[in-house]
């Protein structure tokens, strides 16, 4: 395959439109683990609520480190007269189950293709598909002490004796389907910049959830630059659905967009929280 580079972008706000649409899935199940974990009313927590602690509390994923973004949400949701251990516990639930299901869905939808992939070491995949099945499971009993394992590091008083078994089962649902339509936007995305998407869906949701998981993994490296375009551009190419040329391209474009869909919506929060502060300020500075 050569470099032939067609952007439709009807196809790339398209894959746009559908990785927000993943975002309002994952809000929506970090709304439902608070309800479930807080005892609260998902009357009283709005779904726009719970967007703008996510939206914002996103960015602490480009500060080396990434734990960031628990401490922001937990500030955050102590102020919206949310507890402060329910979302940071929340925060750590979503992140170990996201990457674990992300985990088990690259390596079950990439399953035909996982030989080329692992250069003919089946065995060491069907390995680790039990592994994150057998941590999956555990879940609602080893959380609890990873929690108390963050408290000790972070020196944040996360202490709880007991995980909501719903919380587990609502994240469990909500990053599933997450990582589908990741497969979907990703699949759209590459038709959008390249004008073709060869190859099959499950080798793109294959081909998007290796590179997001490596990179996340990166700790210390800010929102895993570098080292997930690596890992897309060669799981594109080993998958054959681009040459390396467009994989490049593929990569590199993509983080761009990626981006953008990632940091404007907690920008507009912040844009609307500063200006409905500015309406509340009297011009002289007075207050009443």
């Amino acid at each position: 395959m050569s470099l032939a580079a067609h952007p439709n972008w009807i196809y790339i706000v398209a894959s746009g439109a559908l990785f927000w649409l993943t975002y309002a899935v994952l809000i929506e199940t970090l709304r439902r683990v608070l309800v479930t974990w807080d005892g609260g009313d998902s009357r009283r927590l709005s779904f726009m609520t719970v967007a703008r602690l996510w939206s914002i509390s996103n960015f602490g994923r480009y500060v080396p480190g990434k734990v960031w973004g628990i401490g922001a949400m937990a500030t955050m949701a102590n102020k919206a007269g949310i507890g402060g251990v329910a979302a940071a516990g929340s925060a750590v639930l979503n992140t170990i189950v996201n990457i674990a299901t992300g985990l088990l869905v690259a390596i079950i939808a990439g399953w035909r293709s996982f030989d080329v992939i692992s250069r003919g070491k089946t065995g060491v995949g069907i390995a680790v598909v039990v592994v994150a099945l057998a941590g999956i499971l555990a879940l609602p009993l080893a959380l609890p002490k990873m929690l108390d394992i963050v408290r000790r590091f972070t020196g944040r008083t996360i202490s709880i004796s007991n995980v909501p078994h719903r919380s587990v089962y609502w994240s469990l649902a909500g990053n599933l389907l997450s990582w589908v339509l990741y497969g979907a936007a990703f699949r759209t995305f590459v038709y959008g910049v390249l004008g073709s998407a060869p190859g099959s869906f499950v080798d793109y949701v294959t081909a998007y959830a290796w590179p997001y998981i490596l990179g996340y993994l990166a700790v210390f490296v800010p929102g895993g630059l570098g080292v997930r375009e690596l890992a897309l551009a060669a799981a594109l190419t080993t998958l054959g659905v681009a040459s390396p040329r467009q994989a490049a391209l593929v990569s590199v474009t993509s983080r761009l967009w990626l981006t953008v869909l990632e940091l404007l919506p907690g920008l507009l929060f912040l844009a609307a929280g500063a200006r409905s502060r500015s309406k509340a300020t009297p011009l002289d500075g007075s207050t009443r």
